[in-house]
């Protein structure tokens, strides 16, 4: 697949657009790629304000170099959107989890893109409301003293990959290691995925997140 198909196919500002705009847009807008290798640092609050796009390989987002891991970037994934026009204050890093091979669209490519359709311009919006969404509900899981805060703190804490986790241990076990009764958990479980902070498959748990 050629990059504009893939761009066309998978970058949320261009979504609605035809062939035609998007290669109207491309003609007076460049954006810039590049290859890293595993370990290398893609981006930090010192090297460019933009956004990115991974087009190959594996990233992985970190609030520091030696910090949590805050989110795992695959083929398709962007990261930068949401901290596109406020520059971050805190360390938040990407680092190449492999060899990868990342697309770079600067702040001006994106402002020209947005001047050039309103198109763009309504799908920005579109990913704003949808992150502010999703954050809102974090901020109810993380405030509320509940069974599910409980279970929602207790699920952050579990190792995963790609926002998935594998759960090893049965429900009785969670549910006295929480302080709470087994219909309780599973209550707190159908309030998670009711509120679309999650999904769960038999023992697989998936964070539903929006890309940064």
């Amino acid at each position: 697949m050629d990059k504009k198909s893939f761009l066309k196919e998978t970058f949320f500002l261009f979504r609605n657009l035809n062939g035609e705009e998007i290669e109207e847009i491309l003609k007076h807008h460049k954006y810039d790629e590049k290859c890293y290798s595993a370990g290398e640092i893609i981006q930090d609050c010192n090297l460019h304000d933009g956004i990115g796009i991974i087009i190959k390989g594996r990233a992985t987002i970190k609030s520091g170099l030696d910090g949590v891991i805050i989110n795992r970037l695959n083929k398709g994934d962007v990261y930068g959107a949401a901290a596109l026009f406020d520059k971050p204050t805190h360390s938040t890093i990407v680092v190449a989890s492999s060899e990868c091979t990342v697309i770079s669209m600067s702040r001006e490519f994106i402002v020209g893109c947005i001047s050039h359709s309103c198109q763009v311009s309504l799908n920005y919006i579109e990913f704003l409301s949808k992150k502010i969404s999703f954050l809102n509900k974090k901020i109810n899981a993380c405030t509320a003293k509940s069974a599910e805060n409980k279970l929602y703190n207790y699920l952050l804490q579990l190792p995963r990959q790609d926002n998935t986790l594998e759960l090893t241990v049965d429900m009785s076990t969670i549910a006295k290691m929480l302080g709470i009764g087994r219909a309780t958990l599973y209550r707190a479980f159908e309030k998670l995925e009711s509120s679309g902070i999650i999904t769960k498959f038999d023992k697989t748990i998936t964070f539903t997140e929006v890309h940064q």
